[in-house]
């Protein structure tokens, strides 16, 4: 079974959708929204090929359905990568 590994650029956008959410509906829905979209992109561990094919080569998205959010990633080895998390409409981002 492959593990999960998030790039420093996924760490720093779930500390921006934690940053989106505190403020409006306080620290601990803030935490469980995190929590729900871990728990999405933990399921990548069983079904890796769960996400949709993306246009971005060798990548997959998972789209996060409880929150607005999607997470880019792809599979090297034994690990599942998580290169970013953004919101569904988000621009694409040049820089991974």
């Amino acid at each position: 079974m492959p593990k999960i590994a998030l790039t420093s650029k996924a760490d720093s956008d779930l500390e921006g959708i934690y940053e989106h959410y505190e403020p409006r509906l306080g620290a601990e829905k803030a935490e469980e929204v995190i929590f729900q979209v871990l728990e999405a992109i933990t399921r990548l561990e069983t079904f890796p090929q769960l996400g949709k094919a993306s246009d971005i080569p060798d990548c997959r998205e998972l789209i996060i359905s409880k929150y607005p959010y999607r997470s880019i990633y792809t599979r090297k080895g034994d690990t599942i990568l998580i290169y970013r998390i953004l919101h569904q409409h988000a621009e694409r981002p040049d820089d991974w």
